[in-house]
């Protein structure tokens, strides 16, 4: 995958930083940076965070018990840092367009603890227009 300098474009639905591409024969995965979000959606990423903490211990936990490890386990009480939000726009031949908000981020008092494999499916079908329209252009600018 190539990454390229990213720049922001504003539309209807909010400010997206454009970057990261990829292509296969039949299949395009584009990845947009949310650069902001509605309060309503930081509320269901919170949800989601929470539920891959959650996640995260029991695996770590599992682990612990089945290696004879000794990982961490406890997630400090503070926020967490965030590492990236993107939303993942999927696009294959024959199917329908899906859209996943990707979540990366890791304890504040143990970086050890990490947890980049959070997400939310979101429909964003009313505005599929504009965002083929975003790719489109990305697209174009890119290429040609």
């Amino acid at each position: 995958m190539m990454k390229w300098k990213a720049r922001t474009e504003t539309t209807n639905i909010g400010i997206l930083e454009l970057g990261n591409l990829t292509f296969d024969e039949d299949y395009i995965e584009v990845s947009i940076d949310i650069c902001d979000m509605s309060d309503n959606l930081k509320a269901e990423v919170e949800k989601a965070i929470e539920i891959a903490k959650v996640r995260y211990t029991e695996e770590r936990e599992a682990d612990n018990k089945e290696r004879d490890y000794n990982l961490s386990t406890v997630w400090s009480d503070k926020p967490v840092v965030m590492d990236f939000t993107y939303l993942r726009v999927v696009l294959k031949a024959g199917e329908p367009i899906t859209y996943t908000i990707c979540i990366g981020f890791h304890d504040t008092d143990n970086r050890m603890m990490e947890q980049w494999d959070c997400a939310i499916e979101v429909d964003l079908s009313e505005y599929t227009n504009e965002l083929k329209k975003a790719i489109i252009k990305v697209l174009v600018d890119k290429f040609f």
